[in-house]
């Protein structure tokens, strides 16, 4: 009889975390749009800075900056094609922190290739420019996209001129 009693509690405990255990592994979107800011932030700065004394420790640390804004970008895509994947309720929130980070990621890139025309590094930022077209292709970047490829024309023009 106390056996009897036993299995229904070890199967409540065993539904129980059944339960919870997804909910545990899933990952905090809102945490990483907070991410996103936050790093985009860090990463205009830089671009800033290096703006100001285009030093070679200003733009390490600007490089260092885009880095982890394309890590953190990696992540979230993965997560939103996951997401996708599988229809998940989480979809909506998982898109926004991939468009997050994506847009941070864009925004300091471009600040960042703009500093290199602007010391006369047109190759390197026309490759960014382009790398930038290739890696933002998803629907939801069409306005970074846009600014993109008028940052490369105006950067074609300049050189025509």
């Amino acid at each position: 009889m106390g056996r009897k009693k036993i299995i229904p509690a070890a199967r409540l405990i065993a539904l129980a975390f059944l339960l919870v255990a997804p909910t545990a592994c899933m990952p905090n979107y809102r945490a990483f749009m907070k991410q996103a800011d936050s790093l985009g932030a860090a990463c205009n700065q830089a671009a800033a800075q290096f703006a100001v004394t285009p030093t070679t420790e200003a733009r390490q640390e600007a490089l260092s900056k885009l880095k982890d804004l394309n890590d953190a970008l990696i992540k979230t895509a993965g997560y939103e094609r996951e997401a996708r994947r599988t229809n998940s309720v989480d979809l909506i929130d998982a898109n926004r922190a991939f468009l997050e980070t994506g847009r941070a990621w864009g925004s300091c890139s471009l600040e960042y290739n703009r500093v290199l025309v602007a010391i006369g590094e047109r190759d390197t930022a026309r490759h960014n420019y382009q790398g930038l077209l290739s890696r933002l292709t998803a629907p939801q970047f069409v306005a970074e996209r846009r600014q993109i490829q008028q940052a490369l024309d105006e950067l074609d023009g300049a050189q025509s001129r």
